[in-house]
């Protein structure tokens, strides 16, 4: 009886061993998920996007949860203009999410640089009077935030590149000094990165590393005349700790990309496909981004984007570690349409 007894505790202690080996978790930055698309609506974006976080939470073992501070920040992407910002019904579809994980709505804080195109894009009210939201979130622009932020020397980015002349000194008095978010640094408990995806001259691709870098602080403008300076400043900002440590995922959405011409809106040069793509690494995003931009531009007889752009090694180059570009070392988890 004693000898069946431990067989069964043997057998079971086997099964738990697998058990736990196929529960095991995996590294964010090593997984990528690919969900795809029945349409553009707020009906086909709400299911698809809860899978995605459904599946980014067990797969790596990061909940989505409030934390001490009971916020969350949404990075999304204005700059552009109407047509290549963040899709309003990912935002909501997302919104939900988090809600459904225990945020209350006035705590998902939905952030951009520009007062003028957040206003552009129907993510805040055309008058500063008016309350500072979408759809019940809470909206923070930088730039007017900007000159109070910049009291604190942690929110500044230093870099000898100066704007162009004629360009009027920021408030805080020195142009060398660009000024990170405080509002993702010290109020949310984590935040979640929402690019548009587009060619760039400055960086070769803008998009998931754009956005979480000079598309994440004020007088970033300075950096996009000089390609070797943007790639150096966009590797440090996303490197920062106080800014990396909480940015826990980015969602990108290929419903509207554009593939030359960027990232200033061009309606002649965008495409699109049902797919969302979601990871916590960028630089597996943008590598791909790349790869769609390219292969859009050879179906349109247009010179690919070669060699390809520095900021890829730069990514991952000294002590920094951004997120293997290589496909090799990715987990990759399809998700089909409901």
């Amino acid at each position: 009886m004693a000898k069946n007894s431990e067989m069964r505790l043997s057998v079971l202690l086997l099964l738990l061993a697998g058990w736990g080996q196929t529960m095991a978790a995996t590294d964010p930055k090593l997984l990528l998920i690919e969900q795809k698309l029945k349409g553009f609506s707020d009906g086909d974006y709400a299911p698809a996007v809860e899978r995605l976080l459904a599946e980014f939470e067990l797969s790596t073992g990061v909940g989505l949860k409030p934390g001490t501070l009971r916020k969350c920040g949404l990075k999304i992407s204005s700059e552009a203009g109407l047509g290549l910002a963040t899709p309003k019904p990912l935002i909501r579809a997302l919104g939900t999410g988090l809600i459904k994980r225990g945020f209350t709505q006035d705590a998902i804080i939905l952030c951009d640089v520009r007062q003028q195109s957040l206003q552009q894009c129907g993510f805040l009210p055309p008058f500063s009077t008016e309350r500072q939201n979408f759809e019940g979130f809470p909206v923070v622009a930088y730039e007017p935030n900007a000159p109070k932020w910049a009291e604190e020397k942690k929110l500044w980015f230093e870099n000898q590149v100066l704007p162009r002349p004629g360009v009027p000194t920021p408030p805080w008095g020195d142009a060398r000094i660009s000024v990170l978010p405080k509002t993702l640094f010290d109020e949310v408990d984590f935040w979640i990165n929402l690019p548009v995806l587009s060619d760039s001259k400055s960086l070769g691709v803008h998009g998931a590393i754009a956005a979480a870098s000079l598309g994440n602080m004020a007088n970033a403008e300075r950096f996009l005349d000089n390609p070797a300076s943007a790639t150096k400043a966009a590797i440090e900002v996303c490197a920062i700790p106080g800014l990396a440590k909480k940015n826990v995922l980015t969602i990108l959405s290929l419903e509207r990309y554009q593939i030359l011409g960027g990232p200033g809106f061009d309606a002649n040069w965008c495409l699109s496909e049902k797919t969302i793509l979601a990871s916590a690494n960028p630089v597996i995003l943008d590598f791909i981004g790349l790869q769609k931009i390219n292969a859009g531009r050879t179906a349109r007889a247009v010179a690919i984007i070669h060699p390809e752009p520095p900021i890829f090694s730069a990514a991952n180059a000294g002590e920094i570690r951004l997120g293997t570009c290589r496909p090799s070392e990715i987990k990759l988890v399809r998700l089909a349409a409901e």
